[in-house]
């Protein structure tokens, strides 16, 4: 990725993507970064590729005709048995909602970011109410679902449209003493069943052995879900605030994404503050605490990447001390 684009040039081509778009400059800096600062390829991306420069030089989106959609794939819904061409994908994202520097601006980002991922089920961490709205608009997309509101922060699992939901749950650990809770949502996507899990660990280093049993119970009730609903898809994950030492034996059956897309070395510590500047404090840590578990058949292909890297310039941070987990898995 390119670095050395003048602040000149950079807001720049923010304006005229947010002009040309109808959003706004944060849209804009999250996709021109990752597209080298070329408006072109980031309205591409913004388009799905349908842009066109005109001999005036001139921008123009062309509205693709719908697509053609044969008879035997429209009459015959997909199966559990033939899962060909089944992909899901999960963000995870311990927000930062308790810091209160520039979280309107944090937490628009963190919008934005989402929007533009646009995954199928998304877990966040450390949600508040404050400047909340900004989280709220991703209702035109997902519908969403809280784990205790009337807690300072709380949880939040976020599901397509496309997904039904069939039971909301939430358990609270009853050796919390930072009233963190384990948020569960059991669904259907198509023919599929599928279980979401979502939590927010007990921090610091401190307060370990309380953590190893909120773990505990976590794993337990995955391999019990596993174990009552064998042909169910089951997803587990947030941020676990866990070492390495702390971890338990997985259930049966289940696998950490990171691991299984191969261990990618830029793609390991999820809390950095080497590169993440948010928490100038700590200057040296660096760890894995967020995390998804998931059970692994018949999903043996898994693709895993940090999100949220791009600096917010307007505010010179970060949308969080902790980066997003994206994972998808296919067959």
């Amino acid at each position: 990725m390119a670095t050395d684009v003048s602040d000149e040039d950079a807001e720049a081509a923010m304006r005229q993507f947010a002009e040309i778009t109808g959003t706004d400059e944060i849209l804009g800096q999250t996709i021109l970064q990752d597209v080298n600062w070329s408006l072109d390829r980031a309205l591409e991306v913004f388009y799905g590729g349908n842009v066109r420069n005109d001999e005036d030089g001139s921008i123009q989106v062309v509205t693709p005709p719908p697509p053609a959609v044969e008879q035997s794939q429209a009459d015959s819904p997909n199966t559990p048995e033939d899962m060909t061409g089944f992909e899901i994908s999960l963000l995870s994202w311990n927000i930062d909602g308790l810091d209160g520097n520039s979280l309107a601006t944090r937490m628009l980002a963190v919008y934005k970011i989402v929007s533009r991922i646009s995954a199928d089920f998304v877990f966040l961490q450390e949600v508040v109410e404050r400047d909340i709205d900004k989280l709220l608009k991703l209702k035109n997309s997902y519908n969403m679902y809280f784990s205790n509101r009337s807690s300072m922060y709380f949880t939040a699992i976020l599901v397509s449209n496309a997904f039904s939901v069939r039971n909301h749950d939430v358990i609270h650990y009853q050796n919390s003493g930072m009233d963190r809770t384990l948020q569960l949502i059991e669904g259907t996507l198509g023919p599929f069943q599928v279980f979401l899990l979502n939590t927010h660990l007990e921090s610091m280093a401190e307060h370990s052995d309380k953590r190893r049993q909120q773990l505990e119970q976590c794993m337990n009730k995955i391999a019990s879900i596993s174990n009552e609903h064998p042909n169910a898809l089951i997803f587990f994950g947030g941020d676990l605030n866990v070492r390495d030492r702390e971890l338990p034996g997985l259930p049966k059956g289940f696998a950490d994404a990171w691991i299984a897309a191969g261990q990618p070395k830029s793609e390991e510590y999820t809390w950095d503050t080497r590169t993440n500047t948010n928490k100038q404090s700590f200057h040296t840590a660096r760890c894995r605490f967020d995390r998804i578990f998931y059970k692994a058949q018949p999903l043996n292909k898994v693709s895993f990447a940090l999100e949220g890297k791009q600096l917010i310039r307007t505010s010179l941070c970060y949308a969080s001390d902790h980066w997003a987990i994206h994972s998808t898995f296919s067959v």
